[in-house]
């Protein structure tokens, strides 16, 4: 699959190409238990706008395109940066409309699995596999059901097994882009487990994997004070979260963040309180059996925060104003430092944030049809434009 996206115009069109990449991929049946529970937006807000990074640069990032007041004549689009630039381009797959928005996970230094989430008749989840920084994609084996509506609901291995939070509550995996799923629990089920029984679960947030191979499941908890990360391991699920400071206790922990990078596993978690949203990172490097957390950072009380984790364990966050006339701001956090770092005022509509070369901070917004890269250098307190992309997104185009 190669060039610009081909947009399918009716919904029936979308099914039959999704029924014929069934055919060329095979399906799993839907899970039978009852016990599915859907998975729930985070109380952080966190969008599906993000970006990644992989260790050589390369830098990706998925925003939503189109400012149609209707959801459905608005795509998300895949953006990719080669290490050697500072320049984006375009590397959205062609063939599946994307209006129900885009995951991602980079399984290499120029590898990267993408995946569609169910939108109008499509019920489940074409994928993407590109070993070529974007310029070529081949299709991938289906989830089936489809994708949560989560940022970080595919997560990638060091030994590029997947695995993937679904819209029915799921928890799937696959050794390899290429294998098929199976059923590792559902939200109910991990619920009900003797790890997260005093979490009291109430929905499943993101997917990653241990350095060691060990699946990695976080959740919102709906006990005060816990935060909910879970590892399966020696046969069964294991409490795996740091402890919360005791100036946050009594409130309500929400993880809107996590990857594995290397040795690290970055967390990004959202806490509730009175006075608004608190952020903290955190960082492990023994898959979870003890973390350190960064300082508090307020979030206010804003809807739309994007969350990036990016492949030296650093975060970065926009953080929305808290009415839609107020101007969004952003922060940083590497994975060493003991404070975060607060950004000039962000451009106008940043949708999120990137790392660029030398691990400088881009800003990335979208204006229609138009997505602008905005640099900051080093030591620097002003934006500066680098680039504009126009992406055409034809009106009435998803049908």
């Amino acid at each position: 699959m190669t060039g610009r996206r081909v947009r399918w115009q009716t919904a029936a069109v979308a099914l039959a190409a999704g029924a014929l990449l069934i055919a060329g991929c095979g399906t799993k049946p839907a899970p039978s238990s009852p016990a599915a529970l859907t998975p729930v937006p985070a109380v952080g807000g966190a969008t599906l706008a993000t970006s990644a990074s992989s260790i050589n640069g390369t830098g990706w990032a998925v925003v939503n395109m189109g400012g149609s007041a209707d959801p459905l004549d608005n795509f998300w689009e895949l953006f990719v940066r080669p290490s050697d630039t500072a320049s984006w381009k375009l590397a959205t797959p062609a063939g599946v409309a994307s209006n129900g928005g885009l995951v991602m996970a980079v399984t290499s230094a120029t590898s990267l699995v993408t995946g569609f989430l169910p939108s109008q008749k499509l019920i489940f989840s074409p994928l993407a596999v590109t070993t070529d920084g974007g310029a070529n994609w081949s299709q991938s084996a289906l989830l089936d059901p489809g994708f949560g509506d989560l940022p970080d609901a595919l997560g990638a291995g060091a030994r590029g097994q997947l695995l993937a939070l679904t819209d029915a509550g799921g928890v799937e995996a696959s050794t390899s882009a290429d294998g098929s799923w199976r059923t590792l629990t559902t939200q109910r089920a991990l619920a009900e487990s003797p790890a997260a029984r005093a979490c009291r679960i109430q929905g499943l947030t993101a997917a990653a994997w241990t350095p060691t191979g060990s699946p990695l499941v976080a959740a919102r908890c709906g006990q005060p004070d816990v935060a909910g990360i879970f590892v399966l391991s020696a046969g069964g699920w294991h409490r795996a979260a740091p402890t919360m400071p005791v100036n946050l206790t009594h409130n309500v922990v929400d993880v809107i963040g996590l990857a594995t990078n290397g040795q690290r596993t970055t967390v990004v978690l959202a806490v509730t309180t009175a006075a608004g949203t608190r952020i903290l990172a955190g960082w492990s490097a023994d898959g979870g059996a003890s973390w350190r957390l960064s300082p508090e950072l307020a979030a206010g009380t804003g809807t739309g925060l994007s969350v990036s984790i990016w492949a030296d364990g650093s975060a970065g966050l926009v953080l929305p104003g808290s009415t839609a006339a107020a101007a969004a701001s952003g922060a940083t956090i590497g994975w060493q430092s003991t404070e975060w770092r607060n950004l000039p005022l962000l451009p106008e509509r940043t949708t999120t944030l990137a790392a660029g070369p030398g691990g400088q901070p881009q800003a990335l917004a979208v204006n229609g049809i138009a997505f602008t890269a905005w640099q900051l250098a080093a030591g620097s307190n002003r934006w500066t434009l680098i680039q504009t992309i126009h992406v055409p997104v034809p009106a009435g185009s998803s049908g």
